[in-house]
């Protein structure tokens, strides 16, 4: 796939300039090329901006490297700047890359550049996202209405100020305040903001302050700016008061909840997200945490029910996620709310309500509530009879009758396919649904069945019984009912018994011997 590139070549040399052009698409570019020569040209080209890359050759007649370069800091431009000549010396090399050049390549050696073009293209578009997010949280910063206070690094005092914080702290007094800043604020560890200020950036998180006797929790951030030989220090209180009740009231919930913005990065997680994740940081990508082969991509810009949840495991747990869109205000895309409940315990009271306790198979009311949709989809039941269990249940005992329900269980379960159903629909009596199955594969799984239970015995206690079986056939017939179907299973299953045990018998006169 050949990938787009805007190319401005600084060269005066058609060899060289097809040489550049050939390595590049020899890369899988497919490049756009406006070659200049001087400085006029080049002012011209970057009006017609924007380019994704600049290759330039050391030395040109009337225009050189170093000259261009300066023209692109002039211009506070990012774009990545290659310099590609014959030989120059190592200092000069180092200094062209000094001077804001990001690769420099030799001319009969142009094999790296384009892998260089595209390492330093992602760079330049990561620099620009950096760019993009520290103006957006600057503007959002120096727009609140955050009490904020200008510090003489010097003095400790307070120079100057926002409206909001003369009016917060200083009663509706004008700056200077001529007073060190926790002088003027009652903060519980005033200590705290002193070593802020004298480190001079950073953040003092959840500093609790006291406003007219009333606890209050502010993030104080510090910036330093240097102005005119001086140190000065730019301070944000941002009161996070109800943010902190609100915190604690999210880490409350038992739950882990997440809080995903719409770049599908991590906005918040409570307590109980971080104990169930391990250490989550702002800003992370959600998407390695939630991503499942067997759910859709990004499955959680969808909201949910209390009955549609998605189902995930995470750490060999099961939980039902709930996802809530919304939108913050002023934003277009959609952030989610994702709640994750555990539901292991649900998990198994569901499965202890559809599977028999002893040998794990489905019960009977599930069986019976399943049938008729299986029915529908074609297959054959077999009803299978455990011969001979009121025997070794009376002589060996409970325990034996349960020991032997569960190898009889276990040794059917292991022959049949993972799509067939399996139940415990009596004490000694079980039924199988062949999903979809032919008589033949029918034949062919029962005749395992019974080939292991000749070599399976049941041995307990220092006794020794042989397991055995009788078992009927009915395959599924059209317009035939559920009920109608398990009738004619337990007709060929009674005709088994007569017959003598340990066989299975399909219905329509059909006739297998067992384990005789």
């Amino acid at each position: 796939m050949s990938k787009p590139l805007r190319l401005l070549l600084i060269e005066d040399s058609d060899r060289d300039a097809a040489h550049v052009t050939l390595e590049l698409r020899r890369g899988g570019w497919t490049p756009d090329v406006r070659r200049v020569e001087t400085r006029e040209e080049m002012l011209a080209a970057l009006d017609e901006g924007p380019w994704d890359a600049i290759v330039s050759d050391f030395h040109l007649p009337r225009f050189s490297a170093p000259e261009a370069l300066a023209i692109i800091k002039e211009r506070e431009l990012d774009v990545p700047f290659i310099v590609v000549s014959g030989a120059i010396g190592e200092d000069i090399a180092v200094g062209l890359m000094r001077d804001g050049a990001h690769d420099y390549l030799l001319k009969d050696r142009l094999t790296r550049l384009d892998a260089a073009i595209e390492r330093e293209m992602e760079q330049a578009a990561q620099r620009r996202a950096k760019r993009r997010a520290e103006s957006l949280f600057q503007a959002v910063l120096r727009g609140s209405p955050h009490p904020s206070a200008i510090v003489d690094r010097a003095t400790m005092e307070v120079i100057d100020g926002s409206t909001s914080f003369a009016r917060q702290f200083l009663g509706g007094g004008s700056f200077p305040a001529a007073r060190p800043l926790a002088q003027i604020i009652e903060f519980s560890q005033p200590e705290r903001i002193d070593q802020l200020l004298a480190r001079g950036s950073g953040a003092a998180w959840q500093s609790v302050y006291y406003l007219g006797g009333i606890g209050h929790v502010a993030n104080v951030r510090c910036y330093t700016v240097e102005h005119d030989g001086g140190s000065y220090a730019f301070v944000v209180i941002e009161d996070v008061t109800e943010q902190h009740y609100l915190k604690a009231s999210f880490d409350a919930i038992a739950d882990p909840v997440l809080v995903i913005g719409a770049d599908q990065r991590l906005l918040y997680a409570n307590r109980a997200a971080e104990e169930r994740f391990g250490q989550l940081y702002f800003g992370s990508d959600v998407e390695p945490l939630l991503e499942r082969p067997s759910l859709a991509p990004r499955w959680w810009l969808e909201s949910t029910s209390r009955f549609d949840q998605q189902r995930l495991v995470i750490g060999e747990q099961p939980y039902a996620a709930g996802s809530v869109v919304f939108r913050f205000p002023g934003d277009e895309r959609a952030s989610t709310i994702l709640t994750l409940r555990n539901i292991a315990e649900e998990e198994e009271l569901q499965r202890l309500a559809t599977h028999d306790a002893l040998t794990g198979a489905y019960n009977v009311r599930y069986f019976a509530q399943e049938l008729p949709a299986l029915v529908s989809g074609g297959g054959a039941l077999a009803i299978i009879d455990l011969d001979y269990f009121k025997p070794i249940n009376d002589e060996l005992g409970h325990a034996a009758g349960d020991a032997a329900l569960i190898t009889f269980a276990n040794l059917i379960r292991a022959q049949i396919r993972s799509g067939d159903v399996f139940a415990r629909i009596g004490g000694d009596e079980f039924a199988v649904f062949f999903a979809g199955a032919t008589l033949d594969q029918v034949r062919a799984m029962l005749g395992s069945i019974y080939a292991r239970l000749a070599a399976t015995p049941l041995r307990f206690d220092g006794a020794v019984r042989t397991l055995g079986a009788s078992c009927g056939v009915a395959p599924t017939s059209d317009g035939e009912s559920a009920d109608e179907l398990k009738a004619r299973a337990d007709r060929a299953l009674y005709e088994a018994k007569r017959e003598g045990r340990g066989r299975f018998v399909v219905t329509a006169g059909e006739r297998a011997a067992g384990n005789e």
